[in-house]
């Protein structure tokens, strides 16, 4: 198959879902693609939005992932108020745990779709009655 990859909106929950297919990350190059056609998914809503992140069909090479990090956390910053993620390889979802612990940006992975729209959905609760969310690493104010 070749590279792809689609956001849609779930509007019963108001978040987007991000799927990717052969997006294989090995180069810096492959990540300012990969960051480009990011870009013009997002561009598809207005302002920023919850996101899940279904990491299977991406894979992210240990050549690509410094960069990777870097890029990861800008596109977030900019297009998200929060994300949360699951599926994926083992060895992407090391270098996501990576990169957050280097560049400042969410992990929060899931084994499955479900429980990370629960998750997504459970810290936007919190924050909508003003609770406190110990772990909500993600959160940015919408001021940014």
């Amino acid at each position: 198959m070749a590279w792809s990859m689609s956001f849609e909106h779930d509007a019963e929950n108001d978040v987007v879902t991000a799927n990717f297919t052969d997006c294989i990350l090995v180069s810096d190059e492959d990540v300012y693609r990969w960051r480009s056609e990011v870009e013009e998914q997002f561009a598809k809503f207005s302002g920023r939005v919850d996101l899940l992140i279904n990491l299977d069909g991406l894979v992210v090479r240990h050549t690509a992932g410094r960069t990777f990090g870097k890029e990861r956390r800008e596109v977030l910053e900019r297009n998200t108020h929060r994300s949360f993620r699951y599926g994926g390889d083992e060895t992407t979802r090391v270098f996501i745990a990576t990169s957050g612990a280097i560049h400042g940006a969410a992990v929060n992975h899931y084994p499955t779709r479900e429980a990370a729209l629960a998750a997504l959905l459970a810290e936007r609760d919190a924050l909508r009655k003003g609770g406190f969310m110990p772990f909500m690493s993600n959160y940015r104010s919408t001021k940014l």
